[in-house]
């Protein structure tokens, strides 16, 4: 049996800013040297400035700082060799000054810019030495006969077209080389950068793990939220148009027999308004949340959305009817289920909607189709995408395919078991 490895993102990109020093012709004549070049000839200036900061003593202290600064910069400089920008590893943080630079100086991420600064300002002098002698030597083999007559090479004078030639062509080669081997540096730092500069795994998880808690913030949040609005709709408008609806009718009990018939129809009309309006102030408290999936779950709730087209809904595979599971996932799915049915009757132009639950050791799904027009894009409104939103928010996966012509499916699934 063979093992196969499969690289990491970073050695995928060290792999792909390095392909160029395989094919050393090729490489010169395309724009990696010269990006290579410059990202090389600012690192030795800024490797400069980071050299006498930390030659100064008095900065010493403040060598958190400027690393900080540094580091941001040197994230964003490694795009010039076609590098995706480095992660910025630090976490935000609120407070006054003193609080800010408390929280960062606790961080290990401030002390890794610190060792890549450190780093930067002792490897400059010496590379910039040899880089120094490498481009003097190659630039004044081609270059020199051009100012000076008086060119020699180790004691020997370069006098003679011949001999000019000669040299000039040493000169380009290792002006060539110096380029190769400026790039391949260049790569190094890259690397080096993402290393010290770029958060870990360990910074990574512990993001996540806060991005998770805050989603479960909110979500939550957003569901008190729909329940205060739910309760203040049933107690508040519900209340007084069934008040106004009594009314109405009482009025029109007592209205004398001797009043004209268009007044009787008058009433008569708006109290019909009236019960329509109540209607649809029901459904949308109903659709709010509906008290049935807080008693018997998203199963019994999607059996009684509908109302102008059919509704089936269906136990899929490994499903047993009646099925209960965490609140938050029940939520989802029934207003995922409760959109998707708005959207086929409004958009769609459906008669008939298929909610089908299934179960098994992935975890649950559900599939609504409809049988309307298709063309459903999530990209061209805020309806769809924001229950993929939803989905996700949740650790759940929504899909939608919609060809035109239909049928539109969204399939909805999560490792809920």
């Amino acid at each position: 049996m063979i093992a196969t490895v499969t690289p990491s993102p970073a050695q995928r990109e060290h792999g792909a800013l390095a392909a160029p020093l395989r094919e050393p012709l090729r490489f010169l004549a395309t724009s990696a040297p010269w990006r290579g070049l410059a990202y090389f000839t600012v690192s030795m200036f800024v490797g400069w400035v980071v050299f006498f900061l930390y030659v100064v003593i008095v900065l010493l202290p403040l060598a958190p700082a400027w690393s900080y600064g540094l580091a941001k910069v040197e994230r964003l400089r490694v795009t010039w060799l076609d590098a995706p920008a480095i992660g910025d590893p630090h976490p935000p943080v609120t407070g006054n000054l003193s609080t800010r630079a408390g929280a960062r100086i606790g961080e290990r991420a401030t002390w890794r810019e610190v060792a890549y600064s450190l780093l930067l300002a002792v490897l400059t002098p010496i590379v910039f030495l040899g880089a120094a002698v490498a481009w003097m030597v190659g630039l004044g083999l081609v270059l020199g006969p051009l100012f000076t007559p008086d060119v020699n090479v180790m004691g020997a004078p370069i006098d003679g077209v011949i001999s000019q030639t000669v040299w000039a062509v040493v000169g380009l080669v290792i002006c060539a080389v110096g380029l190769y081997i400026t790039y391949a540096v260049s790569v190094a730092q890259v690397a080096t950068a993402r290393l010290l500069l770029g958060p870990t795994e360990e910074e990574l998880q512990r993001r996540v793990d806060a991005l998770e808690t805050s989603r479960g913030v909110l979500v939550d949040s957003f569901e008190g939220e729909r329940r205060r609005i739910e309760r203040n709709l049933h107690d508040g408008p519900q209340q007084d148009l069934a008040s106004l609806s009594l009314q109405l009718g009482e009025l029109q009990q007592s209205l004398p027999t001797e009043s004209s018939e268009e007044v009787r129809a008058q009433v008569a009309e708006a109290q019909a308004r009236l019960e329509r309006a109540m209607a649809g102030l029901r459904d949308t408290v109903r659709g709010v949340h509906p008290q049935v999936l807080d008693d018997a779950g998203v199963e019994a709730a999607c059996t009684e959305l509908g109302g102008a087209i059919r509704v089936d809904v269906h136990a899929g595979e490994g499903w047993e009817p009646g099925r209960r599971l965490p609140a938050e996932i029940e939520q989802a799915m029934y207003y995922t289920a409760s959109e998707a049915v708005t959207n086929a009757i409004k958009h769609g132009g459906a008669r008939q909607v298929r909610i089908t639950f299934a179960a098994g050791v992935l975890g649950v799904s559900m599939t609504v189709m409809d049988d309307g027009a298709g063309g459903a894009d999530p990209a061209r409104g805020t309806g769809l995408a924001g229950l993929i939103e939803r989905a996700e928010a949740i650790g759940a996966t929504l899909t939608v395919l919609s060809p035109p012509g239909g049928p539109t499916t969204l399939y909805w699934a999560t490792a809920v078991s």
